[in-house]
């Protein structure tokens, strides 16, 4: 693991920095864990290999029951990882959150992108629904709290999430965004609810494309999405497992981070 320059502990949780963190203004905070579909693994992965950012951090929750490391080339890795590519930070997650530390984790997360002076903060999650083998291209919808990131959705044209629930880590950054004075939208991809859903992750980065500015091609993502069904059909069955303690429809398990 990279030297660490910079450590602190926000509500349990651990962020390591390997380097000095500054971030251009407009700056984001794109968040997406293995969940429905996952729509929020596949796309953070996704855009990992497209733009192929600096690994500037990780994130670590020691009180993480059961207590899991990931290990890459012999070596002990945090299971969140940070990265960072001009004025955008990735946090990329090779686990769903277990139930236990959602709360603890997203607050921690809020906190630290408060304290990096953070403008937007961006989730990236699926929406399960029955209907979705009858659509060849999901829609995606925008759930927001701050009315910087509002006009961000009017002048894009991003279709509103008009009526519903959301659970989990996302609820959290949205109820909570304006106490944090964070701008917050979260994308919520319409998907299979318990199956690896690529396509969806593709439509999902093309919104989140348009709110960034900056062009990520999907183009590999379509070609690959056979080989990513296939590869992660047993991370599909541990995160809807773990998702069913949260009262959400499906979820993932290691690697994700097929970089």
């Amino acid at each position: 693991m990279p030297q660490v320059k910079n450590e602190e502990e926000i509500e349990g949780v651990v962020f390591q920095e390997y380097d000095e963190l500054e971030l251009a203004s407009p700056s984001f905070l794109v968040v997406g864990f293995p969940d429905a579909g996952l729509v929020g693994g596949i796309s953070i992965s996704h855009i990992i290999r497209e733009l192929n950012p600096a690994e500037v951090g990780g994130i670590d929750i020691p009180r993480l029951s059961p207590p899991i490391v990931f290990v890459r080339d012999g070596e002990a890795k945090p299971p969140i990882k940070l990265f960072k590519k001009g004025n955008m930070l990735l946090v990329a997650s090779e686990m769903p959150l277990p139930p236990g530390v959602i709360q603890m984790f997203s607050y921690a997360l809020l906190e630290y992108a408060r304290r990096r002076r953070v403008d937007y903060v961006i989730g990236i999650t699926g929406l399960g629904i029955g209907e979705r083998v009858n659509k060849e291209r999901p829609l995606v919808y925008a759930a927001y709290s701050g009315e910087k990131i509002k006009k961000i959705i009017g002048e894009k044209k991003i279709q509103l999430f008009n009526e519903g629930a959301i659970l989990g880590p996302f609820a959290i950054f949205l109820k909570e965004a304006r106490r944090f004075r964070l701008d917050t939208i979260v994308l919520l991809a319409e998907t299979f609810p318990e199956l690896p859903d690529p396509e969806a992750a593709s439509a999902a980065i093309e919104v989140l494309s348009k709110i960034i500015d900056t062009k990520i091609s999907i183009e590999k993502l379509l070609e690959e999405a056979e080989y990513i069904r296939l590869r992660n059909k047993e991370i599909m069955k541990q995160t809807a497992r773990m998702m069913s303690q949260v009262g959400k429809s499906a979820e993932a398990q290691p690697s994700l981070l097929y970089t």
